[in-house]
């Protein structure tokens, strides 16, 4: 078993004038809500086009992002927040034998690495998105249950409806992760620096969120 948790933030701007497309679900008509995401960000004042992680999705993984793009995301996000600063919005997607499994749920945040990492070490946690996996443990085993639905919530996209992961596999994926995760916190530091954003620790605000790392 090959597995990896791949980083992306979710990326909004829907609030750009532009109408939403009626065209449910996006990995059905990906073409469609490509077209509407990139004139959202063209005229949210984005200087660079993005990749998104998945065709129609607003996933975008950290090493796409460029610098520009990312210096807007970052003081757009610091300012809208202001004191209530969090987590950058998205997660981590779960990837095994080169196959997305599951996909960060509504609320996630990159922050939700502290999610992974206690259950790689067979530790409940709490899941920052919802709906959220229930976890099981044994023995050598992470089992992710992606069957109950909870307020009438399913998990989007849905690919199966139970995972079992192999911990000390999932512990190697989160050391890659967490490596991935320190040249961001350089990039985002380079940016609090140049643009005088005075945010102290940004990438323990940005990334981490007072998380253990």
């Amino acid at each position: 078993m090959t597995l990896e948790l791949i980083p992306v933030i979710e990326i909004g701007y829907n609030n750009q004038g532009i109408a939403v497309p009626n065209a449910y679900p996006y990995w059905d008509n990906p073409e469609i809500w490509d077209k509407y995401h990139e004139e959202s960000y063209q005229k949210a004042g984005f200087k660079d086009k993005i990749k998104p992680y998945l065709k129609g999705s607003s996933f975008y993984r950290l090493a796409d992002i460029s610098d520009k793009n990312l210096k807007k995301l970052t003081i757009d996000h610091t300012q809208e927040l202001k004191e209530q600063s969090c987590s950058f919005f998205g997660g981590y997607v779960l990837k095994v034998n080169g196959q997305d499994k599951l996909f960060p749920q509504c609320c996630g945040l990159l922050a939700d690495i502290d999610f992974w990492d206690k259950i790689s070490n067979g530790q409940e946690s709490y899941y920052e998105g919802h709906p959220a996996p229930r976890v099981d443990f044994k023995v050598s085993k992470v089992i992710l249950d992606l069957a109950v639905e909870i307020n009438n919530e399913s998990f989007e996209p849905l690919t199966d409806k139970k995972i079992i992961l192999e911990k000390e596999e999932l512990k190697q994926a989160v050391r890659m992760v967490k490596e991935e995760l320190k040249i961001f916190a350089e990039r985002l530091e380079k940016i609090n620096t140049e643009e005088k954003l005075g945010i102290s620790n940004i990438d323990n605000v940005l990334i981490w969120y007072d998380t253990n790392h």
